[in-house]
């Protein structure tokens, strides 16, 4: 991993990170994390600004499902100001989430709801899988 202030290679194990718009920086000391913080757009790259991620929540309108998707939507769209997110009604009780038309999440195959962190967690990895690539 590349520091975004000094671009010292730093390894992701280090202390010296943080969590800016669902991405993860890592930085060489606490003086270039200061530096990124007082001003984080002078230090990141346009293409992690532009980045956006789909994200569909297909839910169960019989079983009344919308407001869980809603309350999901609204943490996600919270959360990553990448995230389109799409609302698709379906029955037969489901609950599926969708990150670029993969599949992260089924009730039925879960046998549950998702938590709310699990999916946060799952678009933040792949966020920073798209930014390595």
């Amino acid at each position: 991993m590349q520091d975004p202030v000094c671009k010292m290679e730093v390894d992701n194990t280090t202390q010296f990170k943080i969590n800016y718009r669902g991405i993860t920086y890592y930085f060489c000391s606490q003086d270039c994390l200061n530096e990124f913080k007082n001003n984080p757009l002078k230090y990141i790259p346009q293409t992690d600004l532009n980045k956006k991620i789909d994200v569909k929540i297909v839910y169960c309108r019989p079983c009344k499902y919308m407001d869980r998707a809603l309350n999901l939507a609204r943490d996600i769209l919270s959360y990553f100001e990448e995230a389109n997110v799409e609302l698709i009604q379906g029955d037969k009780g489901i609950f599926d989430v969708y990150i670029n038309d993969e599949l992260v999440f089924s009730r039925y195959i879960q046998k549950r709801f998702p938590e709310h962190e699990e999916i946060l967690k799952e678009l933040g990895k792949r966020l920073q899988k798209s930014l390595a690539s």
